[in-house]
């Protein structure tokens, strides 16, 4: 196989492990970190994403998804109980201020839950949504994440305050939120700066701030004018927690940071949430860095392979299967970009005939010795299996192989020992009829007798 540089007209550049100098240089403050492409699945900057950590606040996610699965009527009043206010009593927990025998409508629970990060919120809508079982609402949580394939992760309360038996990881985190965003009333309460809570039968009208500090132009160390939704987190073991998405242009991008600092990063005297930090920094860089393009043609050639018996070429170009696309560092030179076989796919020969798309090998393009994606690489075009080239190409691989040699030397061997011998038979059998015989007539032989 020949590596071949791909010559399309658009500039090509690697992404996911090409990133990972980039990330390095953003001086990121959390321990777990992930930005991917909701677009495409595209990771762009990974760090322990697969750890497992306390979630914190981002719970309710999760919580808000079960709510939404099960709840037709998000008009529903749900009266609040005591005893969901009184199991956060001495907890330190972030609350909303609801009151028992308060009624609030699931909609208006689910804006103090996701807005305030409330965990009497929390606590009532799952009472609500089982029935006061709550042991069945951890199930429908648990039953979530295992069915959107979130294997790492685990829940045991519907808030996040710590617990050991309660963790995520950064993927599983992203993968929640895609889900959520996928409920339109998630993506709506979720976006919201802030939201007037209607008066209830026990509250008066009130505001309620969101305390994602990424979409409040008030926090300008922290804002970012394209996040578009998210939920934060914050206790002691989690450290301060941040899940948001983010579009621009067209892309978008959903970024998890986990376990991050609460400290003075800049020396200003004033301390600073390095989740906030992180997000704003990874997707300014992005939407400013990246670009989605194509990164393999259908019409490039990009290497070639024996072919045998065929009728006019003795090899067949090979082409990428499909146009795939991907998100790739603005501007940088196609000629970065190269194509290779996949160890162990690659055949020494192909036989004629062969058919234009049909699959050859597999290949994975690379930028900076980073693979991108993995692709088929197919033949570009028909190969005719030819008559005279098939006899020729057995003759010649019959006759190079040492073994017909010697077989071949042996027949010719016994060849000339018969025709020797026969030939010597024949100079006997000659001499013994060498007497000449006469031919009597009838007459003649009657006369002898």
């Amino acid at each position: 196989m020949i590596i071949a540089v791909l010559t399309s007209g658009f500039s090509f550049v690697g992404a996911n492990a090409a990133y990972d100098e980039e990330m390095e240089s953003l001086g990121l403050y959390s321990d777990c970190l992930l930005l991917v492409s909701s677009d495409n699945g595209e990771v762009i900057f990974r760090k322990n994403a697969g750890k497992q950590t306390p979630p914190a606040s981002l719970t309710k996610v999760i919580t808000a998804i079960v709510v939404l699965e099960n709840c037709t009527d998000l008009n529903t009043p749900v009266t609040v109980q005591e005893s969901c206010i009184r199991e956060l009593d001495g907890t330190g927990s972030s609350l909303g201020g609801l009151k028992a025998g308060e009624v609030v409508t699931v909609y208006n629970l689910l804006a103090s839950l996701l807005i305030q990060s409330a965990n009497e919120a929390a606590t009532v809508l799952a009472d609500y949504i089982s029935g006061g079982d709550r042991a069945k609402f951890i199930g429908m949580m648990n039953e979530v994440a295992s069915r959107l394939g979130c294997v790492n992760s685990h829940f045991v309360n519907p808030h996040g305050l710590h617990d050991e038996d309660q963790y995520v990881t950064a993927e599983d985190m992203a993968k929640f939120i895609l889900h959520a965003m996928e409920f339109p009333a998630f993506a709506e309460i979720a976006g919201k700066t802030s939201y007037r809570l209607p008066a209830t039968n026990l509250q008066d009208e009130r505001n309620i701030l969101n305390t994602n500090y990424l979409m409040n132009s008030a926090y300008k160390d922290y804002y970012c004018k394209y996040v578009k939704a998210g939920k934060t987190g914050s206790t002691s073991d989690a450290g301060r927690c941040v899940v948001s998405v983010a579009s621009k242009d067209g892309y978008n991008y959903v970024c998890v940071a986990l376990n991050s600092v609460f400290e003075d990063v800049d020396g200003d005297g004033v301390n600073e949430n390095g989740a906030f930090l992180d997000a704003k920094e990874v997707f300014e860089w992005a939407f400013k860095n990246i670009e989605l393009v194509a990164i393999s043609d259908t019409t490039q050639i990009v290497g070639q392979v024996p072919v045998k018996y065929a009728k006019t070429t003795d090899f067949v170009t090979l082409s990428p299967g499909e146009t795939v696309y991907s998100l790739v560092p603005a501007g940088t030179d196609s000629g970065s970009l190269l194509v290779e076989p996949v160890e162990g796919t690659m055949p020494e020969f192909v036989k004629a005939p062969v058919k234009k798309g049909e699959v050859i090998c597999r290949a994975k393009v690379l930028y900076a010795g980073n693979v991108i994606k993995e692709i088929d690489l197919v033949a570009s075009m028909d190969v005719k299996r030819g008559f005279f080239a098939t006899i020729g190409t057995v003759a010649k691989t019959v006759f190079s192989n040492w073994i017909f040699r010697i077989a071949a030397i042996a027949i010719i061997v016994a060849l000339i020992i018969l025709i020797f011998m026969k030939r010597k038979r024949d100079k006997v059998s000659s001499r013994s009829n060498g007497k000449k015989y006469r031919v009597l007539s009838y007459n003649d032989f009657m006369k002898m007798r």
